[in-house]
């Protein structure tokens, strides 16, 4: 475990908090994008190449005999309209680590505000980073930290996952409350290298309280992590004690503020997405009005959250998660244009 570096940097002030709002608010709701009938879809996560644009996207049977994360892939010209192309990774029987659960994010997006929305080659390769277990069901305990590469993200049979997770919770260095389950992670290259690492992962996690909290890993060459700090970095239970999950972040860089959006859910109410802002990535300033997504509409009337951003030609894209009392969950879309 690494401790945290001794900051120097002035906190991000209301005014600024202001500022980012206005820069990434995405007030105007197109509804679904990408909806099966069979299955839930969930978890965004977007790229350009070649022109054409992305989704990485994870799959769960409704069929609770059958049902576990896949992640699959579907393109668009306009990123409003979606077609799918394939599986990118499918469950086995294989008595594997991650036989069963293999939800996939994209990993190196470029996180520029008005950056290139491309995937960065990290040791001449893409990566690809998946939450990974080898039970069946809804996210069952435990769950691990995965990690592959390829040449070519659109071409499923290249993909090499490593052998053996990258994080764990039972890991020698794995901090208090981690210890049960690891999930989603946003792997990304730091251009101002705030920790002295020019590779960080920031991923929720928790312990077997179950409530999720936002930690910290850094690496040297993109594939070997260690854990970066001897706590979370983002604990919502301080600002909201009935707190169950601060959750799915997303890191965007505009000009030397880091912004993670990430979704809150607290018991009883309906999960939502907001943001908090860092010079440091270490301590972090929560945005404590409107959220950016929240569950306002009919069709996503218990969660509106899951985030994936993307900014393009001078639009705010905002992907997220819906989920209704109709047993429907299904990638939806915001923007800040109608």
């Amino acid at each position: 475990m690494i401790d945290f570096k001794y900051s120097s940097f002035k906190p991000v002030s209301d005014i600024e908090m202001e500022y980012i709002y206005n820069k990434i608010k995405t007030p105007y709701k197109k509804g679904a994008v990408l909806k099966w009938e069979d299955y839930f879809t969930d978890s965004p996560s977007v790229f350009k190449k070649d022109g054409k644009y992305y989704m990485y996207f994870i799959a769960i049977s409704k069929d609770t005999n059958v049902s576990g994360y896949e992640t699959h892939l579907a393109v668009s010209e306009n990123l409003t309209d979606w077609e799918y192309l394939g599986p990118i990774f499918k469950r086995n029987n294989l008595n594997n680590w991650d036989s069963k659960q293999c939800a996939g994010y994209a990993a190196f997006k470029d996180i520029r505000f008005d950056g290139s929305n491309e995937l960065t080659k990290i040791n001449g390769n893409y990566y690809i980073s998946y939450l990974a277990g080898n039970s069946d069901g809804y996210e069952p305990d435990p769950l691990f930290m995965g990690l592959a590469k390829t040449a070519d993200p659109l071409d499923a049979d290249s993909y090499i996952r490593f052998k053996e997770p990258i994080l764990k919770p039972n890991d020698h260095d794995t901090r208090e409350n981690e210890t049960l389950t690891l999930y989603k992670s946003f792997i990304f290259e730091d251009p101002l290298t705030v920790t002295g690492y020019k590779y960080v992962n920031i991923y929720n996690a928790k312990p077997k309280s179950h409530v999720e909290r936002i930690f910290l890993a850094v690496s040297e060459d993109g594939e070997k992590w260690e854990r970066y700090g001897s706590k979370e970095v983002l604990d919502m239970c301080l600002i909201d004690p009935d707190t169950k999950i601060a959750g799915d972040p997303q890191i965007i860089l505009i000009d030397d503020i880091y912004v993670m959006i990430f979704f809150h859910f607290t018991a009883g109410k309906g999960a939502y997405n907001t943001f908090a802002c860092s010079r440091d990535l270490v301590n972090w300033k929560v945005w404590d009005k409107e959220p950016l997504v929240a569950p306002t509409n009919k069709f996503e009337d218990i969660h509106a959250h899951k985030v994936w951003f993307v900014r393009e030609n001078g639009v705010n894209y905002h992907f997220y998660c819906a989920v209704n009392s109709n047993n429907e969950r299904f990638i939806a879309l915001a923007s800040s244009e109608p």
